[in-house]
């Protein structure tokens, strides 16, 4: 496929398919076809994902709705947009190559691409009397082929060097490579009350590329 990014304030992404090209989708982000393009439904169950998996994602809070993306075969033109402000990239994954992208941020992705939906990090929170637990979802993408995505704000790119590390808020963390250690740890802030509160952090340990965003 070949995705062009449209725009700039809230960025679409064209892409042009060829006869027989397949790519899949988030859905309910499509805002044009045009061409014979085929559209159809691709589930988890399809891409390898067991129902145990994905049962579990979703009692820990996954939404139900990300289990299944529609699939648009070429020849045609398909745009597509998440309605929001953020730089959009596309990525070429060569045979092998792994990524793991923040949940709630892909566009599309060649039919190549192999996906797992996973836990990037997960930690306790005390809501009052009571203990939470908060997850960080991530899409975990396998090359060969094309990854589209995007993120709120602006993108700062890392490539870590083995024992670099870098620390960022739960919520900036946009992409992280699996050979990078993600860790949660906390940091003091004043109360004013009784105790003290803490903030999580993460902890991004290299080697491996690490994308944070800066419109949370």
């Amino acid at each position: 496929m070949k995705a062009e990014t449209v725009g700039a304030i809230t960025p679409a992404v064209l892409v042009e398919l060829r006869a027989g090209e397949k790519i899949l989708a988030a859905h309910e982000i499509m805002l044009h076809m045009d061409g014979p393009v085929k559209v159809a439904r691709k589930t988890m169950k399809q891409l390898g994902v067991s129902r145990t998996h994905l049962m579990g994602m979703h009692a820990r809070g996954d939404a139900e709705e990300n289990y299944f993306f529609a699939e648009f075969e070429g020849p045609g033109n398909v745009t597509f947009s998440r309605d929001k402000g953020g730089e959009v990239r596309v990525l070429q994954l060569p045979p092998g190559e792994t990524i793991r992208l923040r949940s709630g941020h892909l566009i599309c992705f060649d039919e190549s691409v192999r996906y797992y939906p996973m836990v990037l990090a997960q930690w306790v929170v005390q809501r009052g009397n009571d203990q939470e637990t908060e997850y960080l979802f991530a899409d975990e993408l396998t090359g060969p082929g094309t990854v589209v995505f995007q993120s709120y704000g602006n993108i700062l790119s890392f490539t870590l060097k083995p024992g670099e590390m870098i620390r960022a808020s739960p919520e900036s963390l946009l992409l992280s490579a699996p050979t990078n250690g993600v860790q949660i740890d906390w940091l003091a802030r004043p109360n004013f009350g009784p105790g003290t509160a803490f903030r999580p952090v993460l902890d991004v340990a290299g080697p491996g590329l690490v994308m944070v965003h800066s419109g949370v």
